[in-house]
């Protein structure tokens, strides 16, 4: 083959692999560079095929834009760009029940191991562009490998992965998936939905994301382009008809209204279908929708609570959260109150109301928590008790109940306070101490649901030099029974990976590089629930425990100040 007309046919090999467009000339030195790049890439990849483990399958298999990545369960991962080859050196086949890589005509098939789906965009147009109507909506098609069958579709759930506009910015949030996924042969229609007005005429790159049995599939881009007649869902507002135990519906400007999810009726924390506080409901296609982010309050959207809530609303209307919200809705300053949800009619929206949650324990004061603690004191273990090296576990709400401790600056206030502690809302226990551990009442565990409950955190833990009474050493070699220049207040990594100790949720955990240091552990105590947290106490750190402060193991070894 002629070698200008020869490199001519390579340089679309490698502007996918090495991204830089070079031009012919004369020099045969610049041709034979390049050739050499593309030798060494395919000897590479025959090698890397070559030298596999024995019984090597693979477990993840992704596409973009022609290259392929290819996860194996040794571990290692083989990136494979077909164009390199020129079409005849270096190909890719995928097959049902494995993928086949061709390197000068020799054939390496591996195997996909069990539960690995591949989900590839499958073009239907010649400009390989899926178009929305007017309305918004579009039908994208993909070969999902190995094939779904209809009990497995059931299982399946489906998300836009991605999505972004002139690789400029995220854009997932502008567009969902909005109907039946169904079969079509070894391929599977997803209807997908544009949910803002700003995408009009605008052309976005999306990638489907598929859940299934616990796993996360990702499918290549593919070019969304939206319509620019797309005025957003149309709206024919009318006022909705309510049960009668929803006693506080308003309906507020533009359209939308507000009330509060009746607690007599509905357990927010449970399961239960918005369709059951409505006495009517306009005829035709009844959806529901969690409404667009923008229009949701700070508290709404911040972090991933916008998903969370998403998550708990399905078209038909049963609400269950998945994940802990953190919030119960409610707008900070001046937003509006409430969950943004929308009920839609055959596809035009009738009504928008933003729902308020009851949150209980926001509405308890602060003096609720405090109990009868005072400050922040110290306590530590009387001299007969020696915290040995290695590995423990240690239950706050069960030692500083019961536990045999020496108080210090508060009298023995602290250790009274908390075998009295209480908190109730009403005549229901969120939070009391049975005489053996501080723990939490029937309200208490229903309103923790997906939340961590009584949680301790550290908040200023430090490193001191034992007085080590219980060792008969000289004078010169016991300590000072005082934190160590350098060591007061410890980072959690070094408290970790170098001393070998702790804050966990129920208490402290020693690990086995414990080496029986003295220490005073600073923790405070929250009440982690669904929609918050509260502070046990008054300012977030409620007692300093101090750990072999008079007496120690033999043979610790303190740290030099710092």
């Amino acid at each position: 083959m002629n070698k200008q007309f020869f490199c001519m046919l390579l340089i679309g090999a490698l502007v996918l692999s090495i991204g830089t467009f070079v031009s012919c000339s004369d020099e045969n030195d610049d041709l034979d560079s390049r050739l050499t790049v593309v030798e060494g890439m395919i000897r590479e990849i025959k090698e890397q095929l070559e030298n596999l483990p024995a019984g090597s399958t693979i477990t993840s298999a992704t596409q973009n834009n022609g290259i392929w990545t290819l996860v194996l369960s040794s571990g290692q991962t083989i990136t494979i760009n077909p164009s390199v080859g020129g079409g005849a050196s270096l190909d890719v086949l995928e097959k049902e029940n494995s993928i086949v890589i061709t390197v000068d005509g020799k054939d390496y098939e591996l195997p996909i191991g069990t539960g690995l789906h591949s989900l590839v965009y499958v073009p239907e147009f010649t400009d390989g562009e899926v178009r929305t109507g007017p309305n918004g909506r579009a039908t994208v098609k993909f070969l999902v490998k190995p094939a779904l069958t209809t009990a497995t579709l059931e299982n399946a759930s489906f998300t836009i992965g991605a999505a972004h506009v002139l690789q400029t910015r995220s854009a997932r949030e502008l567009f969902n998936v909005d109907g039946k996924v169904t079969l079509d042969g070894d391929y599977i229609n997803v209807p997908v939905r544009v949910l803002d007005t700003e995408t009009a005429g605008k052309t976005y790159a999306v990638a489907l994301q598929m859940n299934l049995s616990g796993a996360v599939y990702m499918s290549n881009y593919f070019n969304l382009v939206v319509s620019a007649d797309f005025m957003g869902t149309p709206e024919d507002i009318v006022e909705a008809k309510l049960i009668s135990a929803v006693i506080d519906y308003a309906e507020l400007n533009n359209g939308f209204s507000t009330a509060t999810l009746p607690e007599s009726t509905v357990d927010v924390l449970g399961t239960f279908n918005f369709k059951d506080l409505f006495a009517e409901l306009p005829e035709g296609t009844v959806r529901f929708e969690l409404g667009a982010r923008t229009l949701q309050n700070d508290n709404v959207t911040r972090d991933n609570r916008y998903e969370v809530f998403r998550n708990a609303l399905s078209d038909d209307g049963t609400w269950e959260l998945k994940a802990r919200p953190g919030t119960n809705g409610d707008a900070p300053n001046d937003g509006q109150d409430g969950i943004l949800i929308n009920v839609i009619v055959d596809d035009v929206v009738k009504h928008k109301i933003y729902w308020k949650i009851a949150d209980p324990i926001a509405a308890l004061p602060d003096e609720a928590f405090a109990g009868t603690f005072d400050g922040s004191p110290h306590i530590e273990y009387p001299e007969d008790i020696v915290w040995e090296k290695g590995a423990r576990l240690y239950n706050f709400n069960k030692e500083f109940t019961t536990g045999d401790f020496r108080p210090m600056h508060d009298g023995g206030n602290f250790v009274k306070a908390f075998g009295n502690y209480e908190v109730s809302v009403g005549a229901n226990y969120l939070i009391y101490n049975d005489g053996e551990e501080l723990q939490l009442g029937e309200l208490g565990k229903k309103l923790a649901k997906h939340s961590k409950g009584l949680c301790w955190k550290n908040r200023q833990s430090s490193i001191a030099a034992s007085q080590r009474r219980n060792l008969d050493i000289p004078d010169e070699q016991k300590g000072n029974g005082e934190i160590i220049g350098g060591y007061d207040g410890i980072s959690t990594d070094e408290m970790w990976n170098t001393f070998g100790f702790r804050i966990i949720d129920t208490g402290i955990e020693m690990s086995d590089n414990y080496r029986g240091n003295a220490l005073r552990a600073g923790v405070g105590l929250t009440y982690e629930y669904a929609y918050g947290e509260r502070s046990i106490g008054h300012n977030g750190s409620l007692v300093f425990l101090w750990i072999n402060r008079r007496v120690s193991p033999a043979d610790v070894s303190d740290p030099a100040p710092r």
